[in-house]
């Protein structure tokens, strides 16, 4: 399954499965952190609660990770409802990274980002 997010320039993010389940690979990367928010009348229909980006995904992502499942479960939310898309970018660099993360944020101002 893959799905697009970005109103200016679209990308295609690849699904990485549950958060709880999901292995950070060894890739540069976007990400994003969703739910649904009506998962029985829109079963595919995700909302992001968080983008970030990694020079190594396996490295960086899981901090951030934790840091995501605190707060959802904090707010009453269960970890179990978290999934992972990703953004491959073989090659980039951090600042072509952040470019694409600060977009997404920027358009979507996912509720996690704010912090």
């Amino acid at each position: 399954m893959s799905i697009s997010w970005g109103r200016r320039e679209r990308f295609r993010f690849t699904a990485g499965g549950t958060l709880m389940d999901w292995s950070p690979p060894i890739l540069p990367a976007v990400y994003a952190i969703t739910y649904k928010q009506d998962p029985l009348n829109k079963p595919k229909s995700h909302t992001v609660l968080y983008f970030g980006q990694a020079d190594d995904l396996s490295q960086q992502a899981p901090t951030d990770n934790r840091q995501i499942m605190d707060s959802w479960v904090h707010s009453g939310g269960n970890v179990d409802e978290l999934y992972v898309f990703i953004y491959p970018m073989p090659g980039s660099t951090r600042w072509q990274r952040s470019n694409v993360q600060e977009q997404l944020v920027a358009e979507y101002g996912p509720d996690c980002n704010r912090y």
